[in-house]
């Protein structure tokens, strides 16, 4: 389907590939260009990593993606002290950020799945302003009844969207995109997580000139501790995984 090299490398019992923000939105370009659907991005963090290792549901959909990027700091850290060419995270946000640049350009559709109505309320009205070639034909809050699914399913299929951005956390991103990628008309399946948060000003980003010194995930610990002190068994089991030999 493509003539670029995807720099996959096989690691902590997922993969990565080794791709910048610039290279993943090219690569999915082509592709779409060239008519493929059901496009599968994960991001991957520290804390996928740990809970990828017992999770065999989740680390058979990181492996099932077509590319995966290297989600946080610490596993940029270690690829690179084990001698891969990376030159540091390729956080989520940046990748979504560039895939919605190329969707301006083209004026294609995209459809946000997640996070709460506020956000997306808010999220409507920067893109408008920053993207106004954008097709937005749908958004959606996360806070749905099970039963309900299905139907938002069938609208997100009739607008066939190029690109699904999908603001669950981990694995029911995973577990969504698992169960329609191959059964409804979506270029692109990318869970975000909270990067519709950032996107929509609710949660603030530093610099960018600071984002590749660990700074954004000081941040966060900072914004949410009761959080990461939940998280923070996952991130211990990262750091033993990491250390291993290959």
């Amino acid at each position: 389907m493509s003539t670029f090299d995807l720099k996959e490398i096989k690691i902590w019992n997922i993969k990565y590939n080794l791709l910048t923000e610039a290279e993943i939105a090219d690569i999915v370009v082509d592709w779409i260009s060239k008519g493929k659907r059901g496009i599968h991005i994960t991001g991957v963090n520290a804390d996928i990593v740990g809970l990828a290792q017992d999770d065999v549901f989740l680390r058979e959909a990181i492996l099932d993606s077509d590319i995966v990027n290297v989600d946080s700091m610490l596993p940029a850290h270690y690829l690179q002290k084990r001698g891969y060419s990376i030159k540091g995270r390729v956080a989520t946000p940046d990748v979504m950020e560039e895939l919605l640049k190329k969707a301006n350009e083209r004026g294609q559709k995209v459809y946000f799945l997640g996070a709460k109505q506020d956000t997306l309320d808010k999220l409507k009205t920067v893109l408008e302003d920053e993207y106004p070639n954008l097709q937005i034909v749908g958004m959606q809050n996360g806070y749905y009844d099970v039963e309900e699914e299905e139907q938002i399913v069938s609208r997100i299929n009739e607008s066939a969207p190029d690109y699904l951005f999908i603001a669950f956390p981990s694995p029911r991103k995973e577990q969504f995109i698992l169960k329609y990628k191959h059964s409804i008309d979506v270029g692109v399946f990318y869970g975000i997580g909270g990067a519709l948060d950032a996107k929509a000003g609710v949660l603030k980003r530093p610099p960018k000139w600071l984002r590749g010194f660990g700074i954004e995930g000081v941040l966060r610990v900072i914004r949410k501790p009761g959080v990461h002190i939940k998280r923070m068994p996952l991130t211990l089991k990262f750091f033993d995984v990491a250390r291993r030999p290959e």
